[in-house]
């Protein structure tokens, strides 16, 4: 009885003064970088077993010879069509077999393949093994040290981390009802509501991210979104709110969820003026934009005291590998821009929400199962339009500069193809470009004009004889 009593108060104690104090306090744990750093450095140890398994195995050569074809300069069409192999003569004597289909084919399935769009929209691939069997490497089996070593990460992910992360998140979520309960009894006219209102607010949001053991490195807090501002960033989850919760309040604006999402979302409008829409309803587009109007623009041209409004423009979550079209509908209010720019560390943990394939009780299930959720967040200067700017091009300007700082590809498709059909116009876009960039590709030879290539797609093969 009095082991189990024991256990039971250091399991407490752990708990309370590791988790929860830390949290009350607003104070990052010094404790949770060491522990970061501690398990890079088991990574790196278990990748240096995979790589001596490998050189022992004689797979390591076949997986340089591998990467080096991978990393050298591309030869398009290494092997050409009969028709142009010969380009040594004038005369030009087309000739069509159908091992001629080959290279045509693979040009295709390379472009398809390559593709820098759709594969935004799934998970990224690690460098090292991270010893998560949701990843797609798999090398436990290849040495006893690394059965051993997986073992006992399984055990301490799920046997002590995932106890402590459910009981954070639940006191997270029993504290903000309480917050809520109190700050709907507390009158609103009152000098000190909006400090409590933050205090409050904050602090959910912070044990929230204590549930996950998260180390955020803050840059630049000096350019934080100021009231009746503001905030873009580029979306990976719905942790993202979370992140910009624990230093600043923000009026969010986003689309309506259902379950547990659905559920924080009906609590947070108690006692503050956020907005959820739904994407397919056009009276709630305008509802949006009337009250970002309002919310942002002061009466009498005085500033306005409202907390800055957070929005994704990017309207869907991706892979934190990019950054995709943005939204014009945040740019057209005259009123400061605060970009900022989110990029975790794919290494402990799989930030991104694929909402498709995951419900949200899933992924936040795979989200206390992992390491840490570690992440870099950049506060950018603030922006206005310009003079002679259009909502588009500083929405485009915006956008770059987000992905600059955060080492994203600028991307200018709209994320949301992934939820809908591309249609017609867009697809005969697609073509047309897919089309001209292989017409301007150095892959034909010297004798083989485009417009010989239209005329042997045609099917025109006549033989040209000089003179």
């Amino acid at each position: 009885m009095l082991p189990r009593l024991f256990f039971l108060i250091y399991w407490l104690s752990t708990f309370v003064f590791g988790f929860l104090v830390p949290a009350f306090l607003g104070g990052t744990l010094t404790l949770r970088r060491w522990y970061i750093k501690n398990v890079h450095r088991l990574f790196v140890y278990c990748d240096n077993i995979i790589s001596e398994r490998k050189h022992l195995l004689g797979l390591d050569d076949k997986e340089k010879d591998e990467t080096e074809n991978v990393h050298s300069p591309p030869v398009k069409r290494r092997h050409l069509p009969s028709y142009v192999e010969d380009d040594s003569n004038d005369a030009f004597v087309p000739s069509f077999g159908f091992c001629d289909i080959a290279p045509l084919v693979m040009n295709g399935i390379s472009s398809i393949r390559d593709d820098q769009v759709t594969n935004r929209f799934y998970s990224q691939e690690k460098d090292l093994w991270n010893m998560l069997t949701r990843t797609s490497i798999h090398p436990v089996f290849m040495s006893h040290r690394l059965n051993i070593i997986w073992f006992l990460s399984l055990v301490w992910r799920w046997g002590w981390l995932l106890p402590m992360r459910i009981l954070v998140f639940m006191a997270a979520m029993f504290w903000l009802l309480i917050a809520t309960s109190i700050l709907l009894i507390l009158p609103r006219n009152v000098a000190w509501y909006d400090k409590c209102y933050e205090w409050m607010m904050c602090l959910v949001f912070r044990l929230i991210t204590h549930s996950f053991s998260a180390v955020i490195n803050f840059h630049n807090p000096e350019n934080k979104a100021k009231n009746g501002g503001i905030c873009v960033a580029n979306h990976t989850s719905p942790l993202d709110a979370v992140i910009l919760h624990y230093d600043n309040c923000y009026s969010m604006i986003g689309q309506r969820h259902g379950g547990l999402l659905g559920f924080v979302q009906k609590v947070l409008d108690l006692t503050a003026a956020h907005v959820w829409f739904e994407r397919g309803e056009s009276k709630d587009r305008q509802r949006v934009i009337d009250r970002l109007q309002n919310h942002c623009i002061g009466v009498d041209d005085k500033p306005s005291k409202n907390h800055p409004v957070l929005i994704f423009p990017e309207g869907t979550c991706i892979n934190n590998t990019s950054v995709m079209l943005f939204k014009k509908g945040s740019f057209e209010i005259d009123t400061t821009i605060y970009p900022v720019a989110i990029k975790y560390d794919t290494l402990y943990t799989e930030a991104f929400w694929n909402s498709s394939e995951q419900s949200i009780v899933r992924y936040l299930f795979m989200m206390l199962t992992s390491w840490a959720l570690v992440v870099n967040v950049w506060y950018l200067p603030p922006m206005k339009k310009g003079p002679n700017e259009d909502a588009i091009t500083f929405a485009n300007r915006v956008k770059g500069l987000i992905a600059n700082k955060g080492g994203l590809v600028d991307l200018q498709w709209d994320g949301m193809i992934k939820r809908k059909k591309l249609s017609e116009k867009i697809r005969q876009s697609l073509m047309d470009l897919e089309r001209q960039q292989f017409l301007e590709s150095s892959v034909l030879p010297r004798n083989i004009s485009h417009g010989n290539l239209s005329t042997l797609s045609n099917g025109n093969f006549r033989k040209e004889v000089p003179g």
